[in-house]
């Protein structure tokens, strides 16, 4: 059982030209979390193992493996571990900056020296209450469900002040993936389960649960499941915009009407070459 907060950080600000951070935290049980705090940028957390507890405003929620959470920027919020077992999250901030933070508390319990990029200032947080755990009415927390679906856009660009959007996809054995594309967002993939093969520029090469491949805005890229099992993946665009595609896939896979907010334009995306060629 895990004893002690174990911070990674994956992607940083100087690697997505300051649009986004990713950080993979793994929390004890028990764990008080942070105070209820605010900053001007958006955090969005995605529950991997175990169950935590989120207060976001003066409202409570709990959530378990492929939920998440969205608090905005400017909004009041805070997590903690109420559980008994350990819990481990992804943690996206949109812009980037804060990584900074976790990649000290990471350095200082290795007993090693910070890297330099994590020793400029991170933005300011502002303190504005307690714990959740001295709240007393925790029983009350409304739990967020998981993402369900083939498709699930679990964070769209009116949420996030265009910003982010997240979407949550299945991929099925032998997906062959789009042609190679380029846009003017950045796209993040987070392998959930099981195996996808991808394309960035002229590498090939295989991402497993666990593992993200990160491609630039305007950098040509694509994805395919060469694997014979089914995967699932996080999908993440930065700035928003794209989802609304995915939106009507969902709608058209469900056979209900595609949502009004999914009507609009989507950014143009720009077919440069072929699907990846699958293994003989």
């Amino acid at each position: 059982m895990a004893s002690a907060f174990i911070t990674a950080v994956a992607l940083r600000g100087e690697q997505s030209d300051g649009a986004i951070s990713v950080i993979e935290n793994t929390v004890p049980a028990r764990w008080d979390g942070p105070p209820l705090h605010r900053h001007d940028f958006d955090e969005t957390f995605y529950v991997l193992d175990g169950e935590l507890t989120f207060q976001v405003e003066d409202e409570l929620y709990t959530a378990g493996p492929g939920a998440l959470a969205f608090a905005p920027g400017g909004v009041d919020h805070t997590l903690a571990n109420l559980a008994d077992a350990p819990a481990r999250y992804l943690l996206l901030c949109t812009p980037a900056g804060f990584e900074g933070y976790f990649a000290r508390l990471a350095a200082e319990a290795a007993g090693e020296e910070p890297p330099s990029w994590a020793l400029a200032p991170t933005p300011p947080v502002t303190t504005v209450g307690g714990q959740i755990g001295e709240r007393g009415d925790t029983a009350a927390a409304t739990p967020i469900a998981p993402a369900a679906g083939k498709v699930n856009v679990l964070v769209r660009g009116e949420q996030s002040g265009g910003r982010i959007a997240v979407m949550d996809n299945g991929v099925g054995a032998g997906f062959p993936g789009p042609p190679l594309h380029h846009h003017d967002f950045d796209e993040l993939f987070y392998v959930l389960d099981g195996e996808l093969t991808f394309q960035l520029g002229d590498e090939v090469f295989t991402r497993r649960a666990g593992e993200f491949a990160f491609a630039p805005r305007g950098a040509h890229h694509t994805f395919a499941n060469h694997s014979g099992a089914e995967a699932r993946q996080l999908i993440v665009c930065t700035p928003a915009g794209f989802e609304r595609y995915f939106a009507r896939i969902a709608a058209e896979q469900q056979g209900v009407d595609v949502p009004d907010w999914a009507l609009g334009p989507t950014p143009p995306v720009t077919t440069v070459g072929p699907q990846i060629e699958a293994p003989s």
